[in-house]
């Protein structure tokens, strides 16, 4: 596999006129920075020092790194500062839940919701997801709810989704995502969201609609062409039909999940027919047998194979070692899918060690600036505009196999990506979205501790230090203007190097 090359010793800091003026020039340091070199899987051959490795624990865990965070892990030491990430519902975010009591549609019933605009209800559910990335200490509770977001995804652009999803995000995902991925399958199963968006609402013994069906094994559990035929996507499918939502407009429970029998396909069905996970389901089932694929998706070594993939992927590498993977998904089978001991196993000291850096996304960029700096937010209008203009919109993916976490991906749209700094720092000291940056630079007037603070809070102090002596030649000797200290935190978060992490 094609492995992108981690922050580039060679890497170049770039001003705001170089991003606006010069950017040829800019572009060629740019592609410098991230040129791809073929890099085989590496295992760490010995026992490492996990205390060694809290800088780089703490980037995988949350969306980025700051001095209260840094000093947390510290004081836990890394097994420490895991099972405390772990262990979310213990860990009091009562400041982060006073920024959402305005956003009042995040705790209705569905039926209270069908009272409200959907724009309403898109645009509360995404200014909850921003906040609560960027303010939330709940960091790795809050990255896998994106995690399996995009796993189980469902675009909010058309209705009935958008009156739906947010149910969804509460109930199904939020509730799941550092549960039991058995029990979070069988929720995205019973989603109203879920089932409107796969149209499996529509599905009926005389028009089987094949769609729910077939990303329940496809994307859901299983993994493309690991162990099922069309035959099977047929046969899930018929389990399936009568499945959907109360959608009567008068009815109290409307928008709740509905089984429907008068429209399940009620005949004999089997799935992974001559296979040893055979199933076969005799007639007059009725939702049972719904139930009964899950259970076999469930507990079939594909899914675990392919869960164990993917969230390796997500939290240490693009190419994890088909060994890493089997011990994943060992814990998978033995927990029956627990995903608090799948983390366990994969950020091992030894696994991280050898992990190469990955390359953030526009949402985790954005998120990762502003944990690092004093910021102001009431409104994440600015922040959805910057997310469009990198294609990263929250819940916008069209397709139901949600936004891909893949460097190939990302690399293109590098001006809004380079622009969103110094967007941020242009942004009016009186608005909705601003970063305070004469209280980050408080008693900081000359360019040597400015460029260190940038170091210490943006980059852990790792920055590589090419980049810092340009921001201090930038900054240049004595007083530093106003205009140039504001200017140069867009410019560290334009740099190659903020990109990885």
């Amino acid at each position: 596999m094609t492995q992108a090359e981690p922050i580039a010793p060679s890497s170049k800091v770039v001003s705001r006129r170089g991003l606006l003026t010069g950017v040829g020039a800019v572009a060629a340091v740019w592609a410098a920075s991230r040129r791809a070199t073929a890099q085989p899987p590496v295992e760490a051959a010995a026992d490492v020092d996990p205390g060694s490795l809290l800088t780089k624990l703490v980037r995988r865990v949350t969306y980025g790194t700051n001095p209260a965070e840094l000093a947390l892990a510290a004081s836990l030491g890394y097994h420490g500062y895991l099972e405390y990430q772990l262990n979310y519902a213990a860990i009091d975010d009562s400041a982060c839940d006073a920024r959402l009591t305005n956003l009042t549609t995040l705790t209705m019933t569905q039926q209270q919701q069908y009272a409200v605009a959907s724009s309403i209800l898109s645009n509360e559910l995404t200014e909850a997801t921003i906040l609560r990335a960027v303010f939330s200490q709940r960091q790795l509770y809050e990255r896998m709810v994106e995690f399996w977001s995009d796993h189980f995804n469902i675009a909010i652009n058309s209705e009935p989704a958008n009156m739906l999803k947010s149910i969804d995000d509460r109930d199904v995902i939020r509730v799941h995502a550092l549960g039991n991925f058995g029990d979070l399958l069988r929720a995205s199963a019973h989603s109203p969201a879920m089932l409107t968006y796969l149209d499996n609402h529509l599905s009926s013994a005389t028009s089987i609609n094949e769609n729910y069906g077939r990303e329940v094994m496809e994307l859901h559990s299983m993994g493309a062409d690991q162990g099922y035929t069309q035959a099977d996507v047929l046969d899930v499918s018929r389990c399936f039909s009568g499945w959907g939502y109360n959608g009567t407009v008068t009815s109290p429970t409307r928008g709740n999940f509905l089984y429907s029998n008068g429209r399940h396909y009620n005949g004999p069905k089997t799935i992974f027919a001559g296979t040893p996970y055979q199933v076969p389901i005799a007639s007059g089932g009725g939702q049972t047998d719904g139930d009964r694929v899950l259970t076999a998706l469930i507990n079939h070594p594909s899914t675990a194979q392919y869960i164990s993939l993917k969230m390796a992927r997500w939290l240490l590498r693009e190419d994890p070692s088909p060994s890493l993977v089997n011990a994943v998904a060992a814990v998978y089978t033995a927990t029956g899918g627990d995903i608090k001991s799948m983390i366990r196993e994969i950020l091992k000291p030894n696994n991280l060690a050898s992990a190469p850096f990955k390359y953030k996304r526009p949402f985790h960029l954005m998120v990762s600036a502003l944990r690092a700096m004093p910021v102001t937010i009431t409104s994440t209008s600015f922040m959805r505009t910057q997310l469009d203009a990198c294609g990263h919109r929250t819940f916008a993916w069209g397709t139901p196999d949600g936004y891909p976490d893949t460097f190939l991906y990302w690399q293109g749209l590098t001006l809004p990506r380079w622009n969103f700094g110094a967007s941020l720092l242009n942004a009016s000291q009186t608005g909705a979205f601003w970063v305070n940056y004469q209280t980050f630079f408080s008693g900081l007037t000359t360019a040597g501790p400015i460029a260190n603070k940038i170091d210490a809070d943006l980059f852990a102090g790792e920055m590589n230090p090419s980049d810092k002596a340009i921001i201090q030649t930038y900054l240049g000797a004595g007083t530093v203007s106003a205009t140039k200290v504001k200017e140069v935190l867009g410019v560290a978060i334009a740099a190659p190097c903020f990109q990885w992490y």
